[in-house]
């Protein structure tokens, strides 16, 4: 199950209790002081597992507590340092206070924060030795560890996001292009999740999302689109997905003013244009594809630079035009 936002509690590591202790030796009744000094509390950290895209493993409203530091010991013994807690999370997860808003840490470069740290131990009673007081009884209580309400926000991070309407073709698509197998069913909504595959081309890989479908009021929480508009934000270039014979240009029209409508220079990404499902039009049909591209770019902003292509997901018709497209545009400065 994809999961791209969760709210849990950090609690770190209260530190260990300093220690009241004399030497013991021969003939000597009471020698001097000699309590070690508390272990620190653990940590809690958050760390970036690279092969993680989904919160899922996360339970909402869950506890994360370190281990406390174990108290000192005689003989100046130093108490044992309390376990970190780690907490991994995927690449683009945002560490966000829950009481405030704020944003703590964002994990995309950042692969390890320490998000609540542990308390600090308390200090034997051999510190507190002096001229006047040469019996001390004196230490000091391990610190509290932090205690923080976090959110774990997650935004996916692609290099190539295609976007369109349910049953455009975007999963079959993305099929073709890398080794992600999403479910492909000729019903709406087929895709309730976004699909991450990888493209490889010589050395590099190439990471592409299939944002499931964006309908007609998404930016304001019609439908599924609202909740992974957001994960459009960090990629590269976006891929506008049409179904050729479903009023292609009626579909961009709506798709433009959700995508601005949520943040304005999403459109800016827009590079590539698919028009799917060439293989439903007929011979007379096929000969007016050049108009409907003509009418979709007019729609488009006029200063944007897009390549058009006319492939059949279904039949494998247009992929490997569309797959040097992609790599063009990725390799671009």
């Amino acid at each position: 199950m994809f999961k791209d936002v969760v709210r849990v509690k950090v609690i770190a590591g209260r530190g260990g209790d300093g220690c009241v202790s004399f030497r013991r030796e021969k003939y000597v009744p009471k020698g001097g002081p000699d309590g070690g000094d508390g272990g620190k509390g653990g940590d809690c950290i958050i760390v970036v597992n690279e092969n993680l895209s989904t919160l899922s493993h996360i339970v909402d409203g869950a506890i994360f507590r370190a281990k406390n530091g174990m108290p000192g010991r005689g003989g100046k013994c130093h108490g044992a340092n309390g376990e970190d807690l780690i907490i991994e999370v995927p690449k683009g997860t945002q560490v966000i206070d829950a009481k405030s808003g704020k944003l703590i840490v964002d994990m995309t470069e950042v692969y390890r924060y320490v998000v609540a740290r542990g308390g600090k131990g308390g200090l034997g009673n051999w510190h507190f030795k002096s001229p006047t007081n040469q019996v001390p009884t004196q230490f000091t209580k391990g610190e509290l560890g932090e205690e923080r309400e976090i959110i774990l926000n997650l935004k996916l991070i692609a290099d190539v996001g295609l976007v369109g309407f349910p049953n455009a073709g975007k999963s079959s698509i993305i099929r073709k292009l890398t080794n992600a197998t999403p479910k492909v069913a000729d019903y709406p909504f087929t895709t309730i999740d976004p699909v991450l595959g990888v493209m490889g081309y010589q050395d590099k890989k190439i990471v592409i999302a299939d944002i499931p479908g964006i309908i007609q009021g998404a930016s304001k929480g019609v439908g599924l689109g609202i909740e992974f508009l957001k994960h459009i934000e960090r990629t590269k270039f976006l891929v506008v997905v049409l179904d050729i014979v479903d009023k292609p240009c009626e579909k961009m029209k709506i798709l433009l003013n959700e995508l601005v409508s949520f943040k304005k220079d999403l459109q800016e990404k827009i590079k590539l244009i698919v028009l799917n499902k060439i293989d439903l039009l007929s011979e007379s049909e096929l000969k007016q594809v050049d108009n409907i591209k003509k009418q979709v770019k007019t729609l488009l902003p006029e200063d944007g630079e897009y390549k058009f292509f006319f492939v059949s997901a279904l039949l494998g018709e247009g992929m490997d035009k569309l797959k040097f497209g992609i790599v063009k545009e990725f390799l671009k400065d």
